[in-house]
This record gives structure tokens, C-alpha cells and sequence, in this order.
């Protein structure tokens, strides 16, 4: 007797099988839950996951000192990395002195991202001048690029981590632990981070400006060299209560040589055609711009799917 049931199930089984096979996987990279660059890369891995049908795979280290070189080494495909850990990593700068991630490629700029020092509501702080010689979240052995942002940020307003008492964390997650414990005056974090928002509910926050001038600038520059000044409005964070300037930089999606050029390819379209979708990821990139992805990245170089594709474009990078 003839029994259509029996072979439509082993014929529909088998072409899920081959779509499965054929599905490009990935491994994207990113921070410890709760931290920002955790939220951007799985934010990230979803968006590539439902518009494009990528078998994504998320995994979490301590920070992009762990992630960066697994990258590299070709065990992990992608990030989405701060212009200046990436910077650190293909230059050998500190902490990769000696050893540079000669395999990372940029392949886009995804956004501008604000980072700053947050302190009490209540504390009547509102620069950085006026926390010297208080309790402040470093050290950040999981995170060691992170010392040179603190650095910065103090640089800009004529201070230095000499100027202030030291509360050492393993990661910027457990600075916010210790800030809302009480044991510590003032913690470094994304003004976007989860932590931001855990920190506000709990104690209430306010982050603290840094001088908008040329000036205070090229001080923190001297620290993180991809860094800029950038005025967050009023109301657009947890604890932002008037235009604030802080420290900012790039996200900077970040793949391996060994990323093949169609994947590359197919990734940058997709973000590149579809901007309103890669602004509701998360706010990170709300002010994400198509024309912004392929900046000029001094020392840095670009994929060769990626170069292709904004010379296609006429994006220049």
C-alpha cells in the first residue's frame, strides 16, 4: 500500500536538514551580562540571527582582553568592540604590548558611545574636578584598557589617578557593585550599560561633565586616542539631568581574516540598507548613519569584503 505520510515526513526531514547544514554560523564575542558591550553584541547576534538566518552563538567573556584574542586566533568570528581596545590590540599597545592582533579587522562603525564617571544623586557633584581626592572604581584586571578611559576622563579636567583613592574591581560590573554598596564615591561606566540603569533604580545617579574644550580634549586623547568630547542631552539617560559633556568613541564591529568576504559582505548590507532597524537594537545606536560606517581607523585596516563593498557604495574608508 502506498503511504505519501511516510515519505513527505523523511522528504520534509531532510530539507531541514540541509537548511540547518547550511546555515552560517558565527561566534560573536562579548562582555560579562549586565555590561553594555554584553547587551550590543547579543543585541547584535538577534539582529543577524532573524534577518539573516545566521546560527549565532553569543559568548561571554570578562572583557575584550579575553574575547579579542580568540577572535584572532580564529575560534571566535566577531565583536562589536570599542575603537579603543580594538586600537590597543592591532597596534600591541598596552596591555597587548609585545603581542598585537595582527588577524582583527574593522568592518564597520556602528555608533557613538558615551562613557563617564557616575556618582551619587545626592552627592551635589556635577564635574569631574569635583570628585579629587574621593573614592573611585579602577584597576579592572579583567578589562585593563578600561584604566586608560579612567585616565582620560581625569586627564580632561586637570586630574590624575594619583589625585584620588583607589577602590580596585576585577570589571566595570563590579565597580557599579561596589559604587552602590557605598564602597566606592564614583564609578566608570557606559551612559547606556544595564548597570547604568540597576545603579539609578538603586542609589540614583548623576554623571559628572567633563570641560568641553580643545583643550581638555587632547588631554584625554593622550590616554585614548580614538576618544572625543560629546554632549549627551538632557533626559536622554538615567542620570543626565542637563546637557553633559563626556568621553565618547566608537563601536567598532570587529571580524577575523578568516571571515570569509560573503559573510562580510552580507552583514554590511544588511546593517547599511536597514538603518532604522540597527537604531532599535539598542540605544546605543539610535544615532547610527549609513554614511558613518567606514571612517578613516589610523593604523587600523578594513576587511577586503568590507573595503569592496564602500568602494561599490561610494563610501570611502
Amino acid at each position: 500500500m502506498y503511504k505519501p505520510f511516510a515519505g513527505s515526513f523523511a522528504l520534509a526531514a531532510a530539507l531541514a536538514f540541509a537548511a540547518t547544514a547550511s546555515a552560517q554560523s558565527l561566534g560573536i564575542g562579548a562582555g560579562t551580562q549586565g555590561s553594555q558591550n554584553y547587551a550590543v553584541n547579543a543585541g547584535f547576534a538577534e539582529f543577524l540571527s532573524s534577518e539573516l538566518g545566521f546560527d549565532v552563538r553569543v559568548q561571554a567573556y570578562g572583557g575584550t582582553g579575553q574575547s579579542m584574542p580568540l577572535i584572532d586566533a580564529g575560534r571566535l568570528d566577531l565583536q562589536l568592540v570599542p575603537s579603543p581596545d580594538m586600537a590597543a590590540a592591532v597596534r600591541g599597545e598596552e596591555p597587548f604590548e609585545g603581542r598585537p592582533l595582527q588577524n582583527l579587522r574593522a568592518a564597520a562603525s556602528l555608533s557613538s558611545s558615551a562613557y563617564g564617571f557616575m556618582v551619587r544623586a545626592d552627592s551635589g557633584h556635577t564635574k569631574v574636578s569635583d570628585v579629587k581626592g574621593l573614592t573611585i572604581t579602577y584597576g579592572y584586571t579583567a578589562q585593563p584598557t578600561l584604566r586608560y578611559q579612567v585616565d582620560g576622563i581625569l586627564a580632561a579636567a586637570g586630574l590624575s589617578i594619583d589625585d584620588m583613592k583607589v577602590n580596585n574591581v576585577p570589571s566595570v560590573p563590579n565597580g557599579v557593585d561596589d559604587f552602590i554598596s557605598g564602597n566606592a564615591d564614583v564609578a566608570f561606566f557606559a551612559l547606556q550599560g544595564g548597570k547604568t540603569r540597576e545603579a539609578d533604580a538603586s542609589v540614583g545617579i548623576r554623571w559628572l561633565a567633563v570641560e568641553n574644550t580643545p583643550e581638555a580634549e587632547a588631554a584625554m586623547q593622550k590616554f585614548v586616542s580614538t576618544s572625543y568630547i560629546k554632549v549627551v542631552p538632557a533626559g536622554s539617560a538615567p542620570g543626565v539631568e542637563q546637557d553633559t559633556p563626556m568621553m565618547a568613541y566608537d563601536y567598532v564591529l570587529t571580524v577575523g581574516s578568516h571571515v570569509p568576504d560573503e559573510t562580510v559582505r552580507e552583514i554590511l548590507k544588511l546593517v547599511h540598507d536597514n538603518p532604522d532597524k540597527v537604531r532599535k537594537i539598542l540605544k546605543t545606536f539610535a544615532e547610527f548613519s549609513p554614511e558613518d560606517m567606514a571612517p578613516q581607523m589610523n593604523g587600523i585596516d578594513y576587511h577586503p569584503a568590507a573595503s569592496a563593498y564602500y568602494d561599490e557604495i561610494g563610501l570611502k574608508n
